[in-house]
């Protein structure tokens, strides 16, 4: 189980919920939340076999 400290004190989330959970506060929380998730997922996902390239002008 997950016990929420600081903004989440007072939060129990059991483990068969924790994705449920995550997944729900990556999407619809906050926009600070929301952008967090999006970087950190894009650079998870793009992390194998892709290479990053700016475009040339």
């Amino acid at each position: 189980m997950y016990k929420g400290i600081f903004s989440e004190e007072g939060n129990v989330v059991e483990d068969e919920d924790a994705y449920d959970y995550a997944l729900e506060r990556c999407l619809h929380g906050t926009e600070a939340e929301q952008q967090e998730f999006k970087d950190m997922l894009v650079e998870w996902y793009y992390s194998g076999d892709w290479l990053k390239e700016e475009e040339e002008n």
